[in-house]
Parts: structure tokens; sequence; C-alpha cells
């Protein structure tokens, strides 16, 4: 298999930060919160994978849009993940 013609791999950087805000006892608030974005966005999600799944059993390839978003939602996650591991002090948007 060529190599060279694929696409670079998804890469996630939390850097580290030896100071952070007292405020940071509060992140479970904002964990409800998000939930209210997560809970359609997860939905969307699915219907998007189903529709990826069929896209390539048919065409054999990715569609390049659905691949895409995604690839943003991952990434975004990910950074809520890190957020509210404490792993990062910096809190992400709503929205990726």
């Amino acid at each position: 298999m060529d190599t060279s013609s694929e696409k670079p791999e998804i890469s996630v950087e939390v850097p580290y930060t030896e100071q952070i805000s007292r405020l940071f006892i509060f992140r479970f608030l904002w964990m409800y919160v998000l939930v209210i974005v997560m809970i359609p966005v997860g939905i969307w999600m699915g219907i998007i994978m189903f529709l990826q799944f069929w896209y390539m059993l048919f065409l054999g390839k990715r569609h390049e849009g659905f691949w895409g978003y995604q690839k943003r939602l991952f990434i975004w996650i990910s950074k809520w993940n890190a957020y509210s591991s404490t792993l990062t002090d910096k809190r992400p948007g709503f929205w990726f």
C-alpha cells in the first residue's frame, strides 16, 4: 500500500501548565451545560456514521465532508475530555 498519498493522522496536543485557576472545582457545572449540547450532536454523529458506512459500502471510498465532520467532532470531544479530567485549565468552546 502506498502511504505517500494518505492524509496525515489526527493529533491533539494538550500543553502542560503548572498554574491553574482556583475555580477548577466548578468544572462539573460546565459538564451539565455541555450535556445539553452533546446529546443532539451525538445523535447527529450517529446519523453521519450510518450514512458514511453506506457510502463506503456502495462506492468503496470515504466521503470527505463526512470524514471532516467526524474528525472535528473527535477533536472537540477530546478537548472537553481533557478539560473535564483537569488536564488543562482552558475551557474549550461549545461548538467545534
